[in-house]
């Protein structure tokens, strides 16, 4: 049977170790099932991989979790989605354990630490508050470690972006590299005119920009002296377009726009131009292999499809 294709290539990998942390329900918010509802969910089965099955009970844990409660009319819809990724998940998994794949448990803690550093507290706890099991957390994050390296062994390692490849592409696309006139500029905001006149005062009997700036200005890059980094004309409001005239070094008259009263320094300009290959043959060699192995991944994922034995009741899914 075929399976409908996912579009993006990592969405398995990812998908159940980050929607636990999209969960908002907990615990005592399950609905209460009757004891024969519950046999009956654990031994219907909706699909199987090789044999190996997928119950109706298992697949209502996992798209519980996600929190997700779609409209009635899109219910279906939706289910019939999921089911279809969790297919695919057992799918590599069954194919990462013929290919003798291994994740120890030092790994699988590396990836706690990692999830409790960017979250700032005890994942247990987290997940607790949240109704999630630890220990099927804890299970699915060593499926998601399993998956990330067979598609590493399987795809990206089969990928490689040549120097020539760089090249070529750049060549064909030279409009993609043109870039336009930019401004290096220095901003003080303030309030009102009055107090623009007095900064303007100020500036005139020898102040120094930056500090003026990050004394006076209410602008968010007051600290760093008002620098704006660069920009070209029409990414800024179109007030800001008069530091385009200016001379390097110059300083504007007072600005008038909807965030206040301005003044300008131009601190330097870059010129229209091309940029060069070595500028931009690192992002240009990332975007070939971004391509490449999306490429590679469906063919691959089409080779998995065609040697697994596929059965699926998507009827099991309608209430």
């Amino acid at each position: 049977m075929n399976i409908p294709r996912l579009t993006n290539y990592l969405a398995p990998v990812l998908l159940l170790g980050l929607l636990f942390f999209g969960c908002k329900k907990k615990a005592e918010e399950k609905p209460q099932n009757s004891p024969a509802a519950t046999v009956s969910a654990a031994v219907r089965v909706v699909a199987t991989v090789n044999g190996d099955p997928i119950t109706l009970a298992e697949f209502q844990e996992r798209f519980g979790r996600t929190g997700i409660k779609p409209e009635r009319e899109a219910e279906l819809e939706i289910k019939v989605e999921f089911l279809n990724r969790l297919i695919e998940r057992k799918m590599m998994l069954s194919e990462a354990q013929r290919k003798r794949i291994k994740v120890g448990l030092p790994e699988i803690n590396k990836k706690m630490e990692a999830l409790r550093i960017e979250y700032g507290k005890d994942i247990k706890d987290l997940l607790e508050s949240q109704g999630v099991d630890f220990e099927k957390w804890k299970s699915d994050i060593w499926e998601d470690i399993m998956i990330e390296r067979l598609i590493a062994l399987e795809v990206n390692r089969r990928v490689s972006v040549t120097p020539s490849e760089v090249r070529r592409y750049y060549q064909s696309n030279v409009k993609e590299f043109e870039k336009p006139e930019q401004a290096r500029v220095r901003q003080i905001v303030v309030a009102t005119e009055d107090e623009a006149r007095k900064v303007e005062e100020l500036l005139h009997a020898g102040a120094e920009f930056a500090a003026l700036a990050r004394e006076k200005s209410t602008a968010p890059e007051a600290e760093h002296g008002g620098d704006l980094g660069y920009f070209a004309m029409g990414e800024m409001p179109a007030e800001f377009n008069v530091v385009f005239e200016l001379p390097k070094g110059g300083i504007s008259g007072i600005v008038k726009s909807p965030y206040g009263f301005h003044i300008f320094k131009l601190e330097e300009k870059r010129r229209a131009g091309r940029m060069g290959l070595d500028e931009v043959s690192r992002s240009i060699a990332d975007k070939l292999r971004r391509e490449k192995e999306d490429t590679r991944y469906k063919q691959w994922l089409t080779e998995l499809r065609s040697r697994t034995k596929f059965e699926v009741n998507y009827k099991a899914l309608e209430r």
